[in-house]
């Protein structure tokens, strides 16, 4: 059983995680690869920028150290399944190491990317905060074409007693 410290982090990163899968199971075939213009990610790229970060943020929570590779990101899903799969993938690494977390574990030191060191409990409740970014990006990127629902997934009704 996780600590109940972070309890909260593992329920927002699985409903992160839902909903975020949800919203790419509602964007139409065509638009998968469409970006609005400019360097605006597409729908493919966005959940490979959930990978890539979810990626960053488990080297550091496991290391405490920036990955060598830093910036370097995986290559864009080609498909909607591939998405699907790797972003739950990672969140779900996230999740797995939130749960095994010891006190100490929440109390270690971990660089972030603007200098210097917070405890690496602070870096887990961040990361809820850019899921939410990622999923900003996705629903702003399906109002740009006309989908105007929210897109919650089902999950969070029938489980709506765990969330």
């Amino acid at each position: 059983m996780a600590l109940p410290q972070v309890q909260p982090v593992i329920k927002t990163a699985t409903m992160a995680r839902d909903r975020f899968v949800f919203g790419l199971d509602k964007v139409p075939d065509d638009k998968l690869s469409w970006s609005p213009g400019g360097e605006a990610k597409t729908p493919l790229q966005l959940a490979g920028s959930v990978e890539g970060f979810m990626a960053f943020l488990t080297h550091l929570l496991t290391t405490g150290t920036m990955p060598e590779n830093r910036g370097q990101r995986p290559p864009a899903p080609e498909t909607r399944d591939d998405a699907k799969a790797r972003v739950t993938q990672a969140i779900d690494g996230l999740v797995t190491l939130v749960e095994g977390a010891s006190e100490a574990d929440l109390q270690k030191p971990v660089q972030v990317p603007w200098g210097g060191t917070v405890p690496a409990v602070e870096m887990m409740f961040g990361a809820t905060n850019v899921l939410a970014y990622f999923q900003g990006q996705l629903n702003y990127l399906q109002t740009v074409y006309g989908d105007m629902e929210p897109n919650i997934p089902p999950s969070w009704l029938q489980n709506r007693d765990q969330y």
